[in-house]
């Protein structure tokens, strides 16, 4: 099912972006799609938002397409629209889910999961899900939280003024904001019980891990503390970009550019 991007996301996110929708036997998750699939070899990337806020990962999307890959951002929990939510406000639940659009609608196409803050911790519930029976899997973790010394509010709150300073505020679109409203303070609260470095031990596809150089959510020293932790993946990068937090809004040929090195892992022997 297809319908005009701007009936349902408020801002007009552009002619090349497709509102699709897929039910999974009960939940119908909605996804903004851009570029088309190539022969069933080429890798489709996925990307997972932070907060569940979709609209500032629309121009890492758009990079990653005319890169030549099929790129899907799924609005989970659903904070994009008026629809009813799919799934619960928590990163598990979104990562779940996503694992289960990832297994009805790409088959044995090579999928890459590009997470981004919150939404790569769900993210890395998806792979890990998804990890099991599809081999032809990479994880990118963009900006991911919480590093273990930012998991309670108090160090969180004192570290957000450094974590945005090259972002911008249109980057976010307030009726998200206005959607998710207590549905984001649980996404967080989600993300703030969670501990990635523990779970990521059991990855066993190859692994990206990157943030802006200025994004104080992700320090170089947590991206190496989940580097190291990957001990099961195949290979594993770090790479530091350009902007602070939301790069994927500020930076996204940079980002498209490392999603395309992840993707050639998923077809690498």
């Amino acid at each position: 099912m297809l319908v005009s991007p701007r009936d349902v996301l408020g801002r007009d996110v552009g002619p090349d972006v497709r509102v699709q929708f897929t039910s999974l036997r009960g939940p119908v998750v909605r996804s903004l799609s851009l570029g088309s699939d190539g022969p069933g070899t080429t890798p489709h990337v996925v990307v997972l938002p932070g907060l569940g806020l979709p609209f500032y990962t629309i121009p890492t999307a758009r990079a990653i397409a005319s890169r030549g890959l099929a790129c899907t951002v799924l609005d989970l929990p659903g904070f994009g629209s008026n629809l009813p939510r799919p799934t619960s406000p928590s990163i598990h639940a979104a990562g779940l889910l996503a694992a289960r659009w990832i297994e009805a609608r790409r088959g044995d196409r090579p999928v890459v999961v590009l997470g981004h803050s919150t939404g790569g911790q769900a993210a890395l519930t998806a792979a890990l899900a998804v990890g099991v029976h599809h081999r032809r899997l990479a994880l990118v973790l963009a900006g991911t939280t919480f590093a273990p010394e930012q998991r309670r509010l108090d160090r969180l709150v004192r570290a957000t003024p450094f974590a945005y300073r090259d972002d911008r505020l249109d980057q976010i679109d307030p009726m998200e904001v206005w959607r998710g409203r207590t549905g984001i303070l649980a996404m967080l609260r989600s993300g703030l019980h969670d501990a990635p470095e523990e779970r990521i031990a059991r990855l066993t596809a190859p692994l990206t891990v990157t943030a802006g150089v200025h994004d104080a959510f992700a320090p170089l020293a947590w991206l190496d503390q989940l580097a190291l932790a990957a001990t099961a993946a195949p290979s594993v990068r770090t790479s530091l970009l350009g902007g602070s937090h939301n790069n994927l809004f500020t930076h996204p040929d940079e980002v498209a550019d490392l999603v395309l090195r992840a993707a050639a892992d998923t077809t690498s022997e």
